[in-house]
C-alpha cells in the first residue's frame, strides 16, 4: 500500500472482527464460535496453549544451563556463555510470560492474589536482581528508603512484573556511566495510617520526546521504530505495567527531557499488617536455596523412591538423571502408568506432569490421595500452567506442591528433601503415638483412615492365633508385599511386628483390668503363656506378672 503502515497494536485489535467476517462468508451456519464475543476466551485458551507448549522446551534448556552453572570444574569461558544463554533464555520465558498476561487481561481474566511479606524486602530484592546488568553497563543503581517498614498484603507476582519492566526499561535506555534511582515511600492520610506506596524509577537515560511521551504505555507502541532502531523490545512491558497498575487500583506518571533522563512514578493502595501471620511465607523462586545437603534423616539405610511422572520423554530423562543422585528413581510417561507405579511400589513422593495423555497430573493426584492406601504419598505438580486457578485446582485435588515450569532444579530439590523431613517427622510422631514403649490405659487414637482400618481389623480377629499376613492383606485390599511398605512409611514396621506390638498394648489393658496372664494370652491371640510373657518383657522391659502386681 502507498499509504504508511498503522500502528500495529490498531492491526492487531481488527483482527477478530476480520477472520470472524471471512468466516461467517464462508461458513454462515456457524457463527456461534466464529463470533467475536466469543474471541477473547479463545484467545486467552489459545495463548495458555501456546505458553504450555513453550514452557517445556525452555525447562529443557534453562534447567540443564542452571545445572552447569553450579558446576566448578567448568572454565570461565564456558561459564560465560552459560551466562549468556541463561540470561538470554530467562528473557524469552518473561516475553512468553508478558503475551499470556495482556491474553488475560482482554479476558478480563486476570485476578488479584495478595499475600503477605515484607513489602521493603520484597523490592530489594528486584532491584539487586539488577545489579550484574547495571555493573556490566557501569551504571550506578541505588534505591532509596524513606519509611516503608514492616509486613504488607500484596501481590508478589504482579508487583514483581512492574518492577522489572520499569528498571528493565529505565537499564537499557541509560548509557553507560549513568545512573538509576528507584525511592519509595509509604505516603500518610488524616487517620496516619498508610495510604497507599509511591515508588518512583529514575534515570539518566536518553529520555522521551514531548510528543512521544502520552503514547508509551499504548501496546505494541515504541518511541523508536525505525529500521536502525539502537534498543531492542517489544511494545508490550510498559503497557502491561500501565494494566496492571490500572488492575490494582493505582496510577502511573512519567516526567522525562529528551537526553537527560526519565522518571516513573508509582502509587498504589496497599494494606499493612499489623502482625506477621502464621501463614508460612512464599518465597521468590530465585532465592531458594539448598542448606543442607546432606542425606535425609531416617530409620533405614534404603534411599527414598521419587515416581516422576512426565509425558515429555527428554524432560522426563533430565528430572530422573537429575534426581538420581540422592534418591531411587522411578519413571512413568502418562497419568495411568504412574498409578500402576503408584499402587506397585509404593513411592515416598510423587513429580508430576498436570497436562498428560490419558490421565491428567490433576486426575493422579485426586485418585492417589483418596485411596487409602496410597493416601500418605507426597505429590509436586509441575506444569506450564501458571495461571492461578491452575494452582488453586492442583492443591484442590491434594498436592502438596506446586511448582511452574521453566522450574529451578534446586528449588525442586529442596522441596523434594522438605517433604521427606515432613514425613520423617510425622513416622517419628506416629511411632511415639502407636508404639509405646510403656504400656497405655487405652489404645491410641489415630484419624488416618488407613490405620483407622487396619487396627479395627486386628481388633476384631485378636484372639486368632493363625491370623495370616495375607488374609490381613487381602481385607486391607492390597498385596502383602504393599502392605508392608506402606506400614514401612508410615512407622517403618512389618505387619508382622505390628500386629505383635498391637497385641501386647491390649494385653497391657487387659491385665490392668485384672484378667490372669493365661487367660490375656489366649485373648490377644498368643499360642502359649511363656512366649507371651517372653515377648512382654522384651517389649515393656517388665514381665506380665509385674506389671499386673502394679496396674491392676
Amino acid at each position: 500500500s502507498p499509504q504508511r503502515p498503522r500502528a500495529l497494536g490498531a492491526f492487531v485489535s481488527e483482527l477478530p472482527s476480520r477472520a470472524a467476517s471471512v468466516l461467517t462468508a464462508s461458513c454462515p451456519s456457524r457463527t456461534d464460535w466464529i463470533s467475536p464475543a466469543n474471541w477473547p476466551k479463545a484467545s486467552t485458551r489459545f495463548f495458555s496453549n501456546i505458553t504450555h507448549e513453550f514452557r517445556t522446551p525452555l525447562t529443557l534448556i534453562l534447567s540443564p544451563l542452571e545445572k552447569h552453572l553450579h558446576d566448578p570444574s567448568l572454565p570461565p569461558k564456558a561459564l560465560t556463555l552459560l551466562n549468556n544463554n541463561y540470561r538470554h533464555a530467562n528473557q524469552l520465558l518473561k516475553l512468553v510470560n508478558q503475551l499470556l498476561d495482556i491474553a488475560k487481561l482482554e479476558a478480563g481474566q486476570m485476578r488479584m492474589n495478595p499475600t503477605a511479606g515484607d513489602f521493603m524486602d520484597f523490592v530489594e530484592q528486584c532491584v539487586s536482581s539488577f545489579q550484574t546488568q547495571a555493573n556490566e553497563k557501569n551504571i550506578a543503581l541505588t534505591l532509596f528508603n524513606s519509611n516503608v517498614a514492616g509486613n504488607y498484603l500484596f501481590d508478589h507476582e504482579k508487583w514483581e512484573k512492574i518492577l522489572f519492566n520499569l528498571l528493565s526499561n529505565a537499564i537499557k535506555f541509560t548509557p553507560a556511566g549513568g545512573k538509576v534511582e528507584v525511592s519509595i515511600r509509604s505516603e500518610i492520610n488524616k487517620a496516619n495510617q498508610p495510604a497507599c506506596i509511591k515508588i518512583q524509577v529514575q534515570d539518566s537515560g536518553v529520555g522521551i520526546e514531548e510528543e512521544d511521551i502520552p503514547k508509551i504505555f499504548e501496546r505494541f507502541y515504541q518511541v523508536d521504530d525505525s529500521a536502525t532502531r539502537s534498543h531492542e523490545g517489544t511494545g508490550i512491558g510498559l503497557s502491561l505495567v500501565k494494566e496492571l497498575v490500572n488492575l490494582m487500583g493505582g496510577t502511573i506518571h512519567v516526567n522525562s527531557v529528551k537526553d537527560r533522563g526519565t522518571l516513573f512514578t508509582l502509587e498504589i493502595a496497599i494494606e499493612q499488617l499489623k502482625e506477621i501471620p502464621s501463614a508460612r511465607e512464599v518465597t521468590s523462586i530465585n532465592n531458594f536455596k539448598i542448606k543442607n545437603e546432606e542425606a535425609v534423616p531416617g530409620v533405614d539405610h534404603d534411599l527414598p523412591v521419587i515416581l516422576v511422572v512426565e509425558d515429555n520423554e527428554e524432560l522426563r530423562s533430565f528430572v530422573k538423571e537429575s534426581l538420581s543422585v540422592n534418591w531411587n528413581v522411578l519413571e512413568a510417561s502418562n497419568g495411568l502408568d504412574g498409578w500402576a507405579i503408584i499402587e506397585r511400589e509404593l513411592p515416598e513422593i510423587v513429580i508430576s506432569d498436570v497436562m498428560m495423555p490419558v490421565m491428567t497430573g490433576f486426575e493422579l493426584c485426586g485418585k492417589s490421595k483418596k485411596d487409602p492406601r496410597t493416601s500418605h504419598i507426597n505429590f509436586i505438580m509441575l506444569t506450564a500452567k501458571a495461571a492461578q486457578e491452575s494452582k488453586i485446582e492442583g492443591l484442590e485435588s491434594g498436592a502438596d506442591e506446586y511448582l511452574t515450569k521453566p522450574f529451578h532444579l534446586y528449588e525442586l530439590e529442596l522441596r523434594i528433601r522438605n517433604l521427606l523431613l515432613e514425613q520423617h517427622s510425622l513416622r517419628k510422631h506416629l511411632q511415639e503415638k502407636l508404639l509405646p514403649i510403656k504400656p497405655a490405659s487405652e489404645l491410641p487414637h489415630v484419624s488416618d483412615v488407613f490405620l483407622t482400618r487396619l487396627q479395627a481389623y486386628i481388633d476384631s480377629n485378636i484372639d486368632n492365633t493363625k491370623l495370616q499376613v495375607d488374609t490381613i492383606a487381602d481385607a486391607m485390599a492390597m498385596s502383602k508385599s504393599t502392605l508392608n511398605r506402606k506400614l514401612k512409611v508410615l512407622l517403618n514396621i512389618s505387619i508382622n511386628d505390628y500386629v505383635k506390638k498391637y497385641r501386647l498394648q491390649k494385653a497391657a489393658i487387659l491385665l490392668s483390668e485384672g484378667y490372669s496372664v493365661s487367660e490375656v494370652a489366649f485373648r490377644v491371640g498368643f499360642e502359649s503363656s511363656s512366649y507371651f510373657a517372653q515377648c512382654f518383657k522384651e517389649h515393656f522391659r517388665q514381665t506380665p506378672s509385674e506389671f499386673s502386681q502394679v496396674n491392676s
